[in-house]
Parts: structure tokens; sequence; C-alpha cells
């Protein structure tokens, strides 16, 4: 449901963007301020915090990493491995799932 609502403030910035450039024939007063995985200087990258701070901040645009799950679910990640970024690795529940996996890069195989 978060990812839902999320991804409906990025079509609606994008949308508002789009259409007062459209309607303007004038340059913008400003430089386009876009939001690189939210206002990760500051918060966790691709986090919901991390994309409100940077619209309360005056982002015009909000950049994410968009990843399927296993089961297909979009989720915002840019790393394609969790132990990159969480402590997985760490949490004897996971240890059974943990190893080396190999991973498809531009459609060659990586151990990883």
């Amino acid at each position: 449901m978060a990812l839902k609502a999320f991804l409906s403030v990025v079509v609606l910035l994008l949308i508002s963007s789009t259409t007062e450039s459209a309607m303007s024939s004038k340059p913008p007063k400003r430089p386009l301020v876009m939001a690189h995985r939210g206002s990760s200087g500051v918060l966790p990258e691709n986090t919901i915090e991390a994309f409100e701070r940077a619209i309360s901040d005056g982002a015009d645009v909000l950049e994410c990493d968009v990843t399927l799950s296993m089961d297909l679910v979009p989720i915002c990640l840019h790393e394609e491995l969790l132990q990159v970024t969480t402590d997985v690795a760490n949490r004897a529940e996971f240890q059974d799932r943990y190893g080396s996996i190999t991973v498809l890069v531009d459609g060659s195989p990586v151990s990883k």
C-alpha cells in the first residue's frame, strides 16, 4: 500500500512539472531539482522518509530504483542483494537462505 501511495506521488510530481513546463514558453526561473533516491544525504536512500524529506525540501522530481522481488512485487531497492543494505546476513532466521548466489547482470551470470 505504501508503494502504491509513493508511486502516486511520483506520478503527480512528474505530471505537475511537465504540465507547468509545457504551458510556459519562458525558461524556468531556477534549475530543476532532482532528488536522487530521495534525500539520501540525510536519510537512508529509497525510503518513504527520504522521499518525503526531499519533497519538503523542494525537490521537483524524485528518482528511485525499482526492482522486482522473487514474488514479482515491485520494491524500491538499488542493490540486487539484501545483504548489501540490511542485516539479513546476521539474522539467524535467514541463515538457511544466505549463501553464494548467482545473478544475471546484463545477461551474464555473476556469483555473489
